[in-house]
Protein backbone atom coordinates (compact mmCIF):
# COMPACT_ATOMS: atom_id res chain seq x y z
CA UNK A 1 0.00 0.00 0.00
CA UNK A 2 1.28 3.37 -0.95
CA UNK A 3 1.65 6.57 1.10
CA UNK A 4 -1.90 8.19 -0.77
CA UNK A 5 -3.98 5.22 0.76
CA UNK A 6 -2.88 5.37 3.98
CA UNK A 7 -3.11 8.67 4.01
CA UNK A 8 -6.87 8.51 2.63
CA UNK A 9 -7.40 5.97 5.89
CA UNK A 10 -10.16 7.42 8.02
CA UNK A 11 -8.19 8.12 11.74
CA UNK A 12 -9.96 7.21 14.58
CA UNK A 13 -10.77 9.99 17.78
CA UNK A 14 -10.93 9.81 21.50
CA UNK A 15 -13.01 11.12 23.41
CA UNK A 16 -11.67 13.24 26.80
CA UNK A 17 -13.01 12.45 29.84
CA UNK A 18 -13.51 14.98 32.55
CA UNK A 19 -12.68 13.28 35.67
CA UNK A 20 -14.42 15.99 38.41
CA UNK A 21 -14.87 15.65 42.41
CA UNK A 22 -18.03 16.47 43.52
CA UNK A 23 -17.56 20.37 45.53
CA UNK A 24 -19.80 18.88 48.06
CA UNK A 25 -17.33 15.92 48.96
CA UNK A 26 -14.29 18.35 49.46
CA UNK A 27 -15.56 20.93 51.39
CA UNK A 28 -17.43 18.02 53.46
CA UNK A 29 -13.75 16.50 53.96
CA UNK A 30 -12.41 19.95 55.00
CA UNK A 31 -14.82 20.48 57.29
CA UNK A 32 -14.60 16.74 59.17
CA UNK A 33 -10.53 17.39 59.11
CA UNK A 34 -10.97 20.91 60.91
CA UNK A 35 -13.99 19.79 63.12
CA UNK A 36 -11.23 16.71 63.96
CA UNK A 37 -8.26 19.40 64.98
CA UNK A 38 -11.02 21.18 67.24
CA UNK A 39 -11.55 18.40 68.95
CA UNK A 40 -8.21 17.82 69.14
CA UNK A 41 -7.25 21.44 70.54
CA UNK A 42 -10.36 21.22 73.11
CA UNK A 43 -9.43 18.03 74.81
CA UNK A 44 -5.90 19.34 75.03
CA UNK A 45 -6.57 22.74 76.43
CA UNK A 46 -8.96 20.73 79.20
CA UNK A 47 -6.13 19.36 80.56
CA UNK A 48 -3.31 21.39 79.88
CA UNK A 49 -2.94 25.38 79.81
CA UNK A 50 -0.54 27.66 77.97
CA UNK A 51 0.70 30.27 80.53
CA UNK A 52 3.57 33.16 81.00
CA UNK A 53 5.38 33.90 83.87
CA UNK A 54 8.05 36.10 85.78
CA UNK A 55 10.83 35.15 88.01
CA UNK A 56 10.19 36.95 91.49
CA UNK A 57 13.29 39.12 92.28
CA UNK A 58 14.63 41.15 95.62
CA UNK A 59 13.72 44.94 95.25
CA UNK A 60 14.38 47.72 97.31
CA UNK A 61 12.83 51.47 96.88
CA UNK A 62 12.46 54.92 98.94
CA UNK A 63 9.63 57.39 99.44
CA UNK A 64 11.33 60.59 99.45
CA UNK A 65 9.76 64.51 99.93
CA UNK A 66 10.99 67.61 98.39
CA UNK A 67 10.40 71.00 100.76
CA UNK A 68 12.05 73.93 101.71
CA UNK A 69 13.53 73.76 104.62
CA UNK A 70 14.62 76.27 107.69
CA UNK A 71 17.19 75.17 109.86
CA UNK A 72 16.67 76.18 113.55
CA UNK A 73 20.10 76.30 116.17
CA UNK A 74 20.64 77.50 119.54
CA UNK A 75 23.00 80.43 118.60
CA UNK A 76 25.17 83.11 120.26
CA UNK A 77 26.90 86.11 119.19
CA UNK A 78 30.76 86.26 119.85
CA UNK A 79 31.73 90.18 120.54
CA UNK A 80 34.52 92.26 120.41
CA UNK A 81 34.55 95.87 121.12
CA UNK A 82 38.53 96.48 120.45
CA UNK A 83 40.14 97.86 117.93
CA UNK A 84 42.06 95.47 115.60
CA UNK A 85 42.09 93.36 112.82
CA UNK A 86 40.69 89.97 113.46
CA UNK A 87 42.60 86.96 111.88
CA UNK A 88 40.23 83.57 112.98
CA UNK A 89 42.13 80.59 115.03
CA UNK A 90 39.88 77.54 113.88
CA UNK A 91 37.88 76.85 110.88
CA UNK A 92 33.83 76.93 111.18
CA UNK A 93 32.39 73.85 112.11
CA UNK A 94 35.07 73.51 115.33
CA UNK A 95 34.28 73.14 118.27
CA UNK A 96 35.47 75.73 121.03
CA UNK A 97 35.42 75.08 125.17
CA UNK A 98 34.30 78.30 126.88
CA UNK A 99 36.63 80.75 127.47
CA UNK A 100 38.79 79.64 124.00
CA UNK A 101 40.02 81.60 121.56
CA UNK A 102 38.60 81.65 118.34
CA UNK A 103 40.65 84.50 116.36
CA UNK A 104 43.37 86.87 117.40
CA UNK A 105 43.55 90.75 116.58
CA UNK A 106 46.35 92.12 114.86
CA UNK A 107 47.41 96.27 114.75
CA UNK A 108 47.16 95.86 110.80
CA UNK A 109 46.44 93.37 107.28
CA UNK A 110 49.90 93.04 106.83
CA UNK A 111 50.75 91.43 110.51
CA UNK A 112 47.51 89.04 109.98
CA UNK A 113 49.09 88.02 106.52
CA UNK A 114 52.48 87.29 108.35
CA UNK A 115 50.70 85.58 110.74
CA UNK A 116 49.13 82.84 108.69
CA UNK A 117 52.28 82.62 106.25
CA UNK A 118 54.14 81.71 109.99
CA UNK A 119 51.53 79.66 110.89
CA UNK A 120 51.30 77.59 107.47
CA UNK A 121 55.20 77.09 106.98
CA UNK A 122 55.22 76.23 110.72
CA UNK A 123 52.57 73.17 110.00
CA UNK A 124 54.45 71.46 107.41
CA UNK A 125 57.85 71.60 109.09
CA UNK A 126 56.31 69.81 111.83
CA UNK A 127 54.80 67.76 109.25
CA UNK A 128 58.05 66.42 107.51
CA UNK A 129 60.13 66.34 110.09
CA UNK A 130 57.40 63.83 111.52
CA UNK A 131 57.73 61.89 108.24
CA UNK A 132 61.33 61.56 108.42
CA UNK A 133 61.42 60.07 111.39
CA UNK A 134 59.03 57.21 109.87
CA UNK A 135 61.36 54.86 108.28
CA UNK A 136 63.33 54.57 112.01
CA UNK A 137 60.15 51.69 113.07
CA UNK A 138 58.33 50.02 110.40
CA UNK A 139 56.32 47.43 112.12
CA UNK A 140 53.30 46.48 109.93
CA UNK A 141 53.10 45.00 105.84
CA UNK A 142 52.31 46.74 102.58
CA UNK A 143 48.73 45.38 102.87
CA UNK A 144 48.05 47.08 105.83
CA UNK A 145 49.05 50.21 104.52
CA UNK A 146 47.72 50.30 101.64
CA UNK A 147 44.29 49.54 103.52
CA UNK A 148 45.08 52.50 105.48
CA UNK A 149 45.97 54.91 103.07
CA UNK A 150 42.85 54.17 101.09
CA UNK A 151 40.98 54.54 104.31
CA UNK A 152 42.59 57.89 104.89
CA UNK A 153 42.17 58.98 101.00
CA UNK A 154 37.99 58.87 101.91
CA UNK A 155 38.18 60.53 105.39
CA UNK A 156 40.20 63.20 103.45
CA UNK A 157 37.60 64.02 100.44
CA UNK A 158 35.02 63.67 103.36
CA UNK A 159 36.15 66.18 105.35
CA UNK A 160 37.39 68.66 102.51
CA UNK A 161 33.63 68.62 101.25
CA UNK A 162 32.71 69.52 104.50
CA UNK A 163 34.60 72.46 105.15
CA UNK A 164 36.69 70.87 108.12
CA UNK A 165 40.19 72.01 106.66
CA UNK A 166 42.04 71.98 110.08
CA UNK A 167 41.03 68.56 110.66
CA UNK A 168 41.67 67.47 107.08
CA UNK A 169 45.29 68.86 107.60
CA UNK A 170 45.96 66.40 110.21
CA UNK A 171 44.85 63.83 108.11
CA UNK A 172 46.61 64.80 105.17
CA UNK A 173 49.91 64.51 107.66
CA UNK A 174 48.80 61.00 108.87
CA UNK A 175 48.38 60.33 104.74
CA UNK A 176 51.84 61.64 104.21
CA UNK A 177 53.27 59.77 106.84
CA UNK A 178 51.71 56.52 105.36
CA UNK A 179 52.80 57.57 102.39
CA UNK A 180 56.50 57.27 103.45
CA UNK A 181 56.13 53.90 105.44
CA UNK A 182 55.00 52.78 102.15
CA UNK A 183 58.27 53.86 100.69
CA UNK A 184 60.18 52.37 102.99
CA UNK A 185 58.52 48.87 103.46
CA UNK A 186 59.12 48.76 99.13
CA UNK A 187 62.70 50.25 99.39
CA UNK A 188 61.55 53.79 98.18
CA UNK A 189 63.03 56.43 100.86
CA UNK A 190 62.23 60.36 100.27
CA UNK A 191 64.80 62.47 101.85
CA UNK A 192 62.96 65.21 102.93
CA UNK A 193 65.76 67.58 104.73
CA UNK A 194 66.55 70.06 101.54
CA UNK A 195 62.82 71.22 102.10
CA UNK A 196 63.13 71.24 105.60
CA UNK A 197 65.85 73.27 105.85
CA UNK A 198 64.42 75.44 103.07
CA UNK A 199 61.32 75.91 105.44
CA UNK A 200 63.17 76.86 108.30
CA UNK A 201 65.33 79.92 106.33
CA UNK A 202 61.79 80.88 104.94
CA UNK A 203 60.23 80.72 108.63
CA UNK A 204 63.38 82.67 109.86
CA UNK A 205 62.88 85.52 107.85
CA UNK A 206 59.24 86.51 108.67
CA UNK A 207 58.29 88.99 111.03
CA UNK A 208 55.64 87.73 112.78
CA UNK A 209 53.45 89.56 115.43
CA UNK A 210 51.44 87.71 117.62
CA UNK A 211 48.85 90.04 117.63
CA UNK A 212 47.75 92.59 119.99
CA UNK A 213 44.73 90.77 121.57
CA UNK A 214 42.33 87.82 121.61
CA UNK A 215 38.65 86.96 120.80
CA UNK A 216 37.12 84.51 123.19
CA UNK A 217 33.58 82.19 123.43
CA UNK A 218 31.84 83.25 126.61
CA UNK A 219 30.40 79.39 126.04
CA UNK A 220 31.04 76.54 124.40
CA UNK A 221 29.83 75.28 121.58
CA UNK A 222 30.68 74.77 117.48
CA UNK A 223 32.26 78.09 115.88
CA UNK A 224 30.70 79.41 112.60
CA UNK A 225 32.22 83.34 111.54
CA UNK A 226 29.44 83.15 109.30
CA UNK A 227 26.47 85.85 110.23
CA UNK A 228 23.23 86.24 108.15
CA UNK A 229 20.79 87.88 110.43
CA UNK A 230 18.36 84.82 111.22
CA UNK A 231 20.12 83.88 114.36
CA UNK A 232 17.45 84.76 116.51
CA UNK A 233 14.40 84.98 114.29
CA UNK A 234 12.71 82.09 116.00
CA UNK A 235 12.27 80.66 119.88
CA UNK A 236 14.86 77.15 119.64
CA UNK A 237 13.36 75.92 123.36
CA UNK A 238 9.58 76.01 121.11
CA UNK A 239 11.23 74.42 117.77
CA UNK A 240 8.53 70.98 118.20
CA UNK A 241 5.48 73.25 118.63
CA UNK A 242 6.18 75.71 115.74
CA UNK A 243 3.73 76.46 113.12
CA UNK A 244 4.25 76.87 109.22
CA UNK A 245 2.73 80.40 109.61
CA UNK A 246 5.50 81.23 112.59
CA UNK A 247 8.48 80.05 110.32
CA UNK A 248 6.89 81.38 106.91
CA UNK A 249 7.14 85.00 109.23
CA UNK A 250 10.83 85.19 110.09
CA UNK A 251 12.07 87.93 109.06
CA UNK A 252 16.14 89.17 108.89
CA UNK A 253 17.96 91.45 111.39
CA UNK A 254 21.28 93.11 111.02
CA UNK A 255 23.71 91.18 113.46
CA UNK A 256 25.30 93.32 116.01
CA UNK A 257 28.00 95.41 114.89
CA UNK A 258 31.03 94.10 117.12
CA UNK A 259 29.94 90.78 116.45
CA UNK A 260 32.55 88.26 114.83
CA UNK A 261 31.04 85.06 114.92
CA UNK A 262 28.70 82.91 116.82
CA UNK A 263 28.83 79.70 119.02
CA UNK A 264 26.54 76.95 118.23
CA UNK A 265 25.78 76.04 121.78
CA UNK A 266 23.46 72.77 121.42
CA UNK A 267 23.93 69.38 119.93
CA UNK A 268 20.45 69.23 118.36
CA UNK A 269 19.47 71.41 115.87
CA UNK A 270 16.18 71.39 113.92
CA UNK A 271 15.30 71.21 110.03
CA UNK A 272 11.43 72.99 110.16
CA UNK A 273 9.65 72.04 106.76
CA UNK A 274 6.01 73.67 105.44
CA UNK A 275 4.62 70.47 103.83
CA UNK A 276 0.97 70.18 102.14
CA UNK A 277 -1.96 67.97 104.31
CA UNK A 278 -1.09 65.56 101.54
CA UNK A 279 2.67 65.32 102.30
CA UNK A 280 1.80 65.32 106.02
CA UNK A 281 -0.10 61.85 105.46
CA UNK A 282 2.77 60.29 104.05
CA UNK A 283 4.97 61.47 106.83
CA UNK A 284 3.04 60.09 109.92
CA UNK A 285 2.99 56.71 107.89
CA UNK A 286 7.27 56.90 108.08
CA UNK A 287 9.13 55.43 111.29
CA UNK A 288 10.46 58.53 112.61
CA UNK A 289 14.05 58.16 111.55
CA UNK A 290 14.45 60.09 107.95
CA UNK A 291 17.74 60.73 105.72
CA UNK A 292 17.95 64.21 104.63
CA UNK A 293 20.14 65.55 100.97
CA UNK A 294 20.31 68.97 100.79
CA UNK A 295 22.54 68.66 96.93
CA UNK A 296 22.99 72.69 97.13
CA UNK A 297 25.17 72.12 100.24
CA UNK A 298 26.81 68.52 100.96
CA UNK A 299 27.02 65.43 98.75
CA UNK A 300 26.08 63.28 101.98
CA UNK A 301 23.07 62.66 103.40
CA UNK A 302 22.03 63.78 107.36
CA UNK A 303 20.45 60.98 109.89
CA UNK A 304 17.17 62.86 111.22
CA UNK A 305 13.93 61.76 113.86
CA UNK A 306 10.97 63.05 112.88
CA UNK A 307 9.63 64.67 116.03
CA UNK A 308 6.20 66.91 115.24
CA UNK A 309 3.78 67.39 112.87
CA UNK A 310 2.18 70.16 113.88
CA UNK A 311 -0.99 70.71 112.23
CA UNK A 312 -4.52 72.65 112.34
CA UNK A 313 -6.52 69.66 111.31
CA UNK A 314 -5.19 66.23 109.52
CA UNK A 315 -6.37 67.86 106.07
CA UNK A 316 -4.36 71.18 106.28
CA UNK A 317 -1.25 72.13 105.34
CA UNK A 318 1.09 71.95 108.32
CA UNK A 319 5.03 71.76 109.80
CA UNK A 320 7.30 68.98 109.64
CA UNK A 321 9.66 69.23 112.32
CA UNK A 322 12.86 67.06 111.83
CA UNK A 323 15.82 67.00 114.60
CA UNK A 324 19.24 66.55 113.45
CA UNK A 325 22.65 65.99 116.21
CA UNK A 326 25.18 66.38 113.37
CA UNK A 327 26.95 68.83 112.13
CA UNK A 328 30.13 70.38 110.25
CA UNK A 329 31.60 73.69 108.60
CA UNK A 330 29.00 73.04 105.74
CA UNK A 331 25.42 72.43 107.75
CA UNK A 332 26.32 75.55 110.34
CA UNK A 333 26.08 77.53 107.65
CA UNK A 334 22.86 76.54 106.33
CA UNK A 335 19.86 78.82 106.85
CA UNK A 336 16.53 78.28 104.26
CA UNK A 337 17.82 75.36 102.04
CA UNK A 338 15.91 73.04 99.09
CA UNK A 339 15.87 69.27 101.11
CA UNK A 340 15.28 65.85 99.89
CA UNK A 341 13.99 63.71 102.75
CA UNK A 342 13.88 59.87 102.22
CA UNK A 343 11.19 59.26 104.56
CA UNK A 344 10.93 55.60 104.07
CA UNK A 345 12.23 52.50 102.51
CA UNK A 346 10.54 49.37 101.24
CA UNK A 347 12.41 46.00 100.87
CA UNK A 348 11.04 42.69 99.85
CA UNK A 349 9.89 40.79 96.86
CA UNK A 350 9.31 42.42 93.71
CA UNK A 351 6.21 41.38 91.89
CA UNK A 352 4.21 42.34 88.84
CA UNK A 353 0.93 43.75 89.30
CA UNK A 354 -1.05 41.55 86.74
CA UNK A 355 0.38 38.49 89.37
CA UNK A 356 -1.58 39.74 91.33
CA UNK A 357 -5.06 38.06 91.54
CA UNK A 358 -7.87 36.88 94.60
CA UNK A 359 -8.84 33.36 95.28
CA UNK A 360 -9.38 31.33 98.06
CA UNK A 361 -7.09 29.46 100.91
CA UNK A 362 -7.34 27.18 103.44
CA UNK A 363 -6.80 28.17 106.64
CA UNK A 364 -5.93 26.43 109.65
CA UNK A 365 -6.53 27.17 113.14
CA UNK A 366 -3.98 25.22 115.43
CA UNK A 367 -4.12 24.54 119.50
CA UNK A 368 -1.26 24.96 121.54
CA UNK A 369 0.41 21.97 121.12
CA UNK A 370 0.36 22.43 116.90
CA UNK A 371 -2.53 20.50 116.51
CA UNK A 372 -4.83 21.60 113.76
CA UNK A 373 -8.32 22.75 115.45
CA UNK A 374 -10.21 23.78 112.78
CA UNK A 375 -10.26 24.61 108.85
CA UNK A 376 -11.77 26.94 106.98
CA UNK A 377 -12.02 29.15 103.10
CA UNK A 378 -10.68 32.74 102.85
CA UNK A 379 -10.20 34.80 99.63
CA UNK A 380 -7.01 36.67 99.62
CA UNK A 381 -4.78 38.46 97.60
CA UNK A 382 -1.84 36.23 96.28
CA UNK A 383 -0.35 34.82 93.26
CA UNK A 384 -0.42 31.47 91.08
CA UNK A 385 2.89 30.09 91.52
CA UNK A 386 4.12 27.40 89.15
CA UNK A 387 5.22 23.91 91.27
CA UNK A 388 6.40 21.67 88.13
CA UNK A 389 3.21 21.63 85.81
CA UNK A 390 0.91 22.49 88.31
CA UNK A 391 -0.37 26.25 89.49
CA UNK A 392 -0.33 26.88 93.51
CA UNK A 393 -2.39 29.95 94.57
CA UNK A 394 -0.37 31.25 97.94
CA UNK A 395 -1.31 34.74 99.48
CA UNK A 396 0.97 37.81 99.47
CA UNK A 397 1.24 40.84 101.93
CA UNK A 398 1.89 43.53 99.73
CA UNK A 399 3.92 46.26 101.57
CA UNK A 400 4.25 48.74 98.90
CA UNK A 401 1.97 49.37 95.29
CA UNK A 402 2.87 51.12 92.09
CA UNK A 403 1.31 51.14 88.74
CA UNK A 404 2.77 48.34 87.63
CA UNK A 405 4.63 45.89 90.39
CA UNK A 406 4.53 45.55 94.38
CA UNK A 407 6.54 44.84 96.58
CA UNK A 408 5.76 41.89 99.29
CA UNK A 409 7.10 40.76 102.27
CA UNK A 410 8.32 37.11 102.35
CA UNK A 411 7.75 36.53 106.14
CA UNK A 412 5.37 34.28 106.23
CA UNK A 413 5.12 34.47 109.82
CA UNK A 414 3.79 37.77 109.59
CA UNK A 415 0.11 37.65 111.19
CA UNK A 416 -1.00 39.61 107.54
CA UNK A 417 -0.19 35.70 106.07
CA UNK A 418 -3.28 33.34 107.14
CA UNK A 419 -1.73 30.27 105.45
CA UNK A 420 1.27 28.65 106.00
CA UNK A 421 2.78 29.66 102.61
CA UNK A 422 3.48 33.13 100.76
CA UNK A 423 5.68 33.73 97.99
CA UNK A 424 9.29 33.00 97.88
CA UNK A 425 12.32 34.32 95.85
CA UNK A 426 12.75 33.25 92.76
CA UNK A 427 9.34 31.86 92.34
CA UNK A 428 8.31 32.14 89.23
CA UNK A 429 4.57 33.35 89.04
CA UNK A 430 2.03 33.98 86.59
CA UNK A 431 1.29 37.29 84.93
CA UNK A 432 -1.01 35.93 81.53
CA UNK A 433 -2.96 33.20 81.50
CA UNK A 434 -6.81 32.24 81.05
CA UNK A 435 -9.02 30.43 83.65
CA UNK A 436 -6.51 30.18 86.50
CA UNK A 437 -7.23 28.35 89.45
CA UNK A 438 -5.30 26.39 92.27
CA UNK A 439 -4.21 23.03 90.94
CA UNK A 440 -4.45 23.52 87.17
CA UNK A 441 -2.40 21.67 84.92
CA UNK A 442 -0.26 23.72 83.05
CA UNK A 443 2.37 23.18 80.53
Amino acid sequence: MDNDERNDKPKKRYKKKNFRLPIGKILGTVFVLFLLVYIVMLVYTSNFSMIETEQVTHFEINDYLEVNAVALRREEYILNNRAGVVAYDIDDGEKVNAGGAVARLFENASDVENWQKYQKLNSELDMLKQLGNAGNSIFVDLDTVDAQITAQMVSYRNQLQSGRYNIAQQTKLSLLQLYNERAVITGISADFQPRISELETEISEISVSKGIGEVKSKNSGIFVSVLDGYENSLDYSKAQTLTSSEVAAITRKDPPSDAVGKIITTLNWYLLCPITGEQAISVTASSGNVEVSIPKVISYSVPGTIVSVNQGSKTEDGLLVIQCDYMDSALAKIRREDITIKTQTYEGLRINRKAIHEDYITVNNYDENGNITDTYEQKVQGVYVVYGNKLNFVQVNIIYSDKEFVICDPDVTNPAILGDKTVSLYDEVVVQGKELYNGKIVK
